[in-house]
């Protein structure tokens, strides 16, 4: 359930439904050129857009890997001279630059550290730690896979946008969301901000469509057939759904088995700004138990300091959090691939929450967390009622708050667990990006029952939007 300050104001709640089927949350929503500028915002104002693809199995997509999220880019382009005369309109004495760039790292400078046996730079996947004439203990030294994706990317970024090019706005699908994540946050092979990669100090921010965010290896997430991920992976098959007939390199399982990009997600909300877009649906083949989009698990797509949370089902036969905004229920490819289903509602959904969140509404989490409740809750009887928050961050006032929750249903019948309905949850918002909140248990009359809840409070620019936050020329 989620309450947002302006539908406060208004007199209004707001609920998003939960229940046995996960909801889709909702994105707090913003009023184009609802305030005037900041004074302080003055002068020309860029905008640099670079698109990042995800992996590659085929030699041909490699080498044409640019192309991946080419409708996407056509549908914004189409609609930025609107957006950006209205912000013009809004905002007196500012001029909007925009300029678009693709990035394709299997052809982008490569960084000279390679297997003695892999010297093609378009092979840059096949590089797994053990290779001859490496010394390598773990993905994310030099000479592995994702030590080349993200050196490859950070020179991607100088290369379409040159010195004195700033604002940077990463839009990456798959592969290339964790990777953006991770230069934007300096990883190194010891976690974020470890290695400097020269150009975090240019990039205002990361866009992830349906991002291969966490580690796909761990125990966390239930793979189908009996081999872990890494060896399904390496065993050779097309990893499903990713959208390529050829295998996938060696490297490249490792990087999306054991290395993860939660941290690195997180840095870039709390301290530049993040659109985590996620999605699940019936796809087929798919790699996983529970909600996936075929070869990603819902709750991989998106990390806890996102905008946004839902539930969804979880190993255990119980419900866990699925953090992001869902844009819609498409399958892994379907926002690359014109011949997929899906494909032109995915690209005008993404559009749409991109160009919200750049001209419009940029909320963020202000604070979040879980509280378990210390009894069983009888039916037609509440919680305490639980204070959640702190204040908001500087610049940013309150924008209400999101609860969502599972209800415990242990014995033999183990396996009765389900999301929380928003009608059994009571939401107050409160100042500065606090609120409070309760639980009364509706749906069981012979029964108490425990529960958790994820909690998060939400914050908004001064100028709301994106683009207002960005430092003009």
């Amino acid at each position: 359930m989620e309450l947002r300050h302006w539908m406060m104001l208004a007199g209004v709640v707001a609920a998003v439904g939960c229940g046995p089927v996960e909801p889709e949350p909702r994105e707090p929503a913003g009023v184009p050129g609802a305030t005037e500028a900041a004074v302080a915002q003055q002068g020309t104002v860029q905008l640099n857009i670079l698109y990042v693809h995800g992996v590659k199995g085929c030699q041909d997509h490699r080498l044409n890997a640019a192309n991946s999220l080419n409708e996407l880019d056509d549908a914004l382009a189409a609609a930025l001279p609107q957006r950006i005369a209205d912000y013009e309109a809004s905002h007196p004495g500012v001029t909007v630059v925009v300029s678009r760039a693709h990035a394709n790292l299997y052809t982008a400078p490569a960084s000279g550290y390679h297997p003695s046996d892999s010297t093609d730079p378009l092979n840059m996947d096949d590089w797994e730690v053990g290779d001859p004439g490496c010394t390598t203990t773990k993905q994310g030294e030099p000479c592995t896979t994702a030590y080349e994706w993200r050196y490859r990317l950070a020179r991607e970024i100088e290369r379409k946008f040159p010195a004195g090019a700033k604002n940077i706005l990463l839009v990456g699908h798959s592969t290339g969301a964790r990777v953006a994540y991770e230069v934007a946050a300096n990883v190194g092979p010891n976690g974020v901000n470890t290695q400097s990669w020269g150009v975090q100090d240019r990039i205002a921010g990361v866009v992830s469509i349906q991002g291969m965010v966490d580690s796909l290896g761990t125990s966390k997430y239930n793979v189908v057939g009996t081999a872990s991920f890494v060896t399904t992976c390496k065993n050779g098959d097309p990893i499903i759904g990713f959208g390529d007939s050829c295998a996938l390199g060696n490297g490249w399982c490792e990087y999306a088995g054991n290395v993860g990009g939660f941290p690195a997600a997180d840095w870039v909300a709390r301290n530049k700004a993040a659109l985590m877009l996620t999605s699940w649906a019936s796809c087929s083949p798919s790699l996983w138990t529970g909600n996936s989009d075929g070869p990603l698990p819902f709750d991989a797509q998106g990390s806890g300091q996102a905008l946004g949370t839902s539930m969804t089902p979880a190993p255990g036969q119980t419900w866990r959090p699925s953090h992001g905004i869902k844009y819609g229920s498409f399958c892994h490819s379907a926002i690359v691939d014109p011949g997929l289903s899906g494909h032109t509602q995915a690209v005008a959904a993404a559009r749409d929450r991109i160009l919200n969140w750049v001209f419009s509404s940029a909320p963020s989490v202000a604070s979040s967390g879980s509280i378990t409740t210390s009894t069983s809750i009888a039916y037609n009887t509440s919680t305490p009622t639980y204070s959640i928050g702190t204040s908001c961050p500087v610049g940013k006032g309150d924008e209400g708050l999101q609860v969502v929750g599972v209800c415990k249903h242990p014995g033999y019948f183990d396996g009765d667990d389900h999301a929380i309905a928003a009608g059994e949850l009571t939401l107050t918002d409160g100042a500065q990006c606090t609120g409070a909140f309760k639980w009364t248990q509706k749906h069981d009359s012979s029964n108490k029952h425990a529960a958790t809840f994820w909690w998060k409070t939400h914050a908004l620019p001064t100028e709301t939007s994106l683009l207002a936050t960005l430092p003009a020329d």
